[in-house]
Formats: structure tokens, sequence, C-alpha cells
């Protein structure tokens, strides 16, 4: 979501521009005229040659200025859809892993501190990771008490830090 505001951002800034630009186009067309008008044909086919030359140049550089901010354009673009692409792999990823620790955890009866107590809902045991956690029990203390590994609790609250930093996005 934010890539694509930044890529509308840049699109917009980009019509701005080009805006500004045919505007001080006419704004200095009319100029000359009106200079050629107040001076008379006096002056001549130099002065008009001159203007024209400058003229030519000053749209030459606007166009060639416009050329490169759309291919930075195009590149943000490109970024933004790899970045995106990673970003959907990994989170398909997470999914299959959450997948195969609960298909585990409810084809084995987790008992905890003796009781005949099972944790066939993964997100009860969730919840009572991170409730543990938050009373201030280390990983290793949860792990112990819950009876599961240590690196899944510690996976359960990486998850939770990082979901909270999501949503305070």
């Amino acid at each position: 979501m934010m890539f694509s505001l930044s890529v509308q951002f840049w699109l917009i800034i980009q019509i701005v521009l080009d805006l500004c630009l045919v505007t001080l186009f006419i704004v200095f067309v009319r100029q000359v005229r009106t200079m050629s008008a107040n001076l008379g044909s006096n002056l001549g086919l130099q002065e008009t040659e001159e203007v024209a030359n400058t003229l030519e140049s000053v749209l030459k550089d606007a166009k060639d200025v416009a050329g490169q901010f759309e291919v930075q354009l195009n590149e943000k673009k490109c970024i933004a859809k790899r970045l995106n692409e990673q970003l959907d792999s990994r989170i398909i990823s997470l999914n299959l892993l959450l997948n195969r620790a609960e298909a585990r955890l409810e084809s084995n009866d987790i008992a905890v501190d003796g009781n005949s107590k099972s944790y066939k809902d993964v997100h009860y045991l969730q919840r009572e990771i991170i409730a543990l956690s938050e009373k201030g029990d280390t990983p290793g203390k949860i792990a112990d008490r819950l009876g599961v590994i240590k690196g899944e609790v510690e996976l359960v609250l990486d998850l939770k830090k990082k979901f909270q930093d999501i949503e305070q996005v």
C-alpha cells in the first residue's frame, strides 16, 4: 500500500511539472509575440530566430527531464512490484509453517503440569504463551511449563510483536 502511494505521488508530481512547463511555454510565447508586436518589424528575422532557438532548447531540455523522470518512475514501479512479490511469498511461507505447527499440535496431546488438559486448539496455546510472557516469564520457562519447544514460544512472541508493529503503522 505504501509503495502504491509513492508511485501515485510521483505520477502526480510528473503531471504537475508537465502542466507547469506547458504553462510557462504558453506565457513565454505570448511574451515573445507582444515583444515583437511592440518592437515592430524593425528588429527582424534574426531576433525571431534567436528566440525560436532558445525556445527549442528549453523544450528539448524539458523533454529530456520528463523522459528521465518517467524512467525513474518505471524503476520505482518495478521495485515496488518485486517487494510485493517477496512479501507475498513470505506470507505464504509463514502460513504454511503455521499450518504445519497447527497440524502437529493437533496430532499430539500436550499435557501441562501433569494435568490432562490438551491443547488441540492452537489459538489457545498461543494465548497461553502470550499471557505467560506478559506476566514476565522467559521463553524458556514458558516452554517448560507448557511442554513445547522454546523455538515455538519465541516464534509466537515474535509474530505477536510483528503484528503489533503492523497495527501501529
